[in-house]
């Protein structure tokens, strides 16, 4: 078992080296890559910008995943309540979803609206 790991361990260093010494000695890749990567950060961070508010009394479930926390199944969990319950009147209502809490709440307090 100690030896599998050791020479798992020294593959993994191998294979680290091998990976950054073709990096380094094609400059150009490495140019073109930190380029590419600084491009993605500017377009991800734009994108971050625009969240728009959310309506949840009207936000459909793909809507609703758009904010911080919420995944499908909570998603579905505000629309299912609201069709029960009807609309949301105020951000403390919220929390009567099963699995929002204050904390997801107060996380998108900016971007939720009624």
């Amino acid at each position: 078992m100690k030896s599998s790991l050791t020479l798992t361990a020294v593959f993994m260093c191998l294979c680290c080296f091998f990976s950054t010494s073709s990096f380094a000695a094609d400059s150009t890749k490495t140019k073109s890559v930190a380029e590419v990567s600084k491009k993605t950060t500017k377009a991800v961070e734009k994108q971050s910008t625009k969240v728009q508010n959310i309506n949840v009394n009207k936000a459909s479930v793909t809507e609703l995943q758009s904010l911080k926390g919420i995944g499908k199944a909570k998603a579905q969990a505000i629309v299912d309540y609201r069709a029960k319950n009807g609309k949301f009147k105020n951000l403390q209502q919220l929390t009567m979803v099963k699995g929002v809490g204050e904390k997801l709440v107060s996380q998108n307090a900016k971007t939720i609206k009624f």
